[in-house]
């Protein structure tokens, strides 16, 4: 005889994507820092839906955001990697004892370096795209693009604006090899 507990797998669809959840929470939990690990698809900006990753750390260690991010980009494909971290103390929980999906908090909006004003005329330019792009007031050089949110959607939409604004053909992979305002100006310059 079967006992039916649950249904382990929530598949969402992102961006055209039929994603399982479970897959990454998977592959995250496989990280040696990761004790528990939670996603969901958010929607907290209207007709943007975004991975959000919830992760408890293993106790006394430290979980180390872009490590991981690089660890899933080595497993799973890029639509599939959250586009937010969320390291908290413990996955809160309803009065059931189960996970309390609607108490999680909604990421934060904020850069995730500490914010570095563009420091030339190609910079600035591209500082003001990606902000354009990924609907933020301000971009520091530092910021990973995927980081805040960009995806194979936008990254289009980036090389294109790229292209009209300083006049330059950029191959879409250029983003993917320098994600930051700072390395794609200085592909720039490479390239001129």
């Amino acid at each position: 005889h079967l006992d039916y507990l649950q249904r382990l797998d929530f598949q969402v669809k992102v961006r055209g994507f039929r994603i399982e959840l479970g897959e990454i929470e998977a592959s995250l939990l496989a990280h040696a820092s990761v004790h528990e690990a939670v996603v969901l698809a958010r929607e907290d900006v209207p007709g943007d839906k975004r991975l959000v990753a919830y992760l408890v750390p293993v106790s006394g260690r430290q979980v180390d955001t872009s490590v991981l991010r690089a660890f899933l980009k080595e497993r799973l494909p890029e639509y599939m990697v959250p586009s937010a971290f969320l390291v908290l103390e413990a996955l809160p929980l309803n009065a059931n004892g189960k996970l309390d999906r609607k108490a999680l908090p909604a990421p934060d909006a904020s850069p995730l370096a500490d914010f570095v004003a563009p420091r030339n005329p190609a910079e600035e330019k591209l500082a003001k795209v990606f902000g354009l792009v990924l609907r933020r007031e301000q971009v520091s050089i530092h910021d990973d693009f995927f980081a805040l949110g960009g995806h194979s959607l936008l990254a289009t939409q980036l090389i294109s604006r790229v292209r009209s604004t300083l006049g330059v053909e950029l191959p879409l992979r250029a983003l993917f090899e320098a994600p930051t305002v700072a390395a794609l100006a200085e592909r720039l310059s490479a390239n001129t």
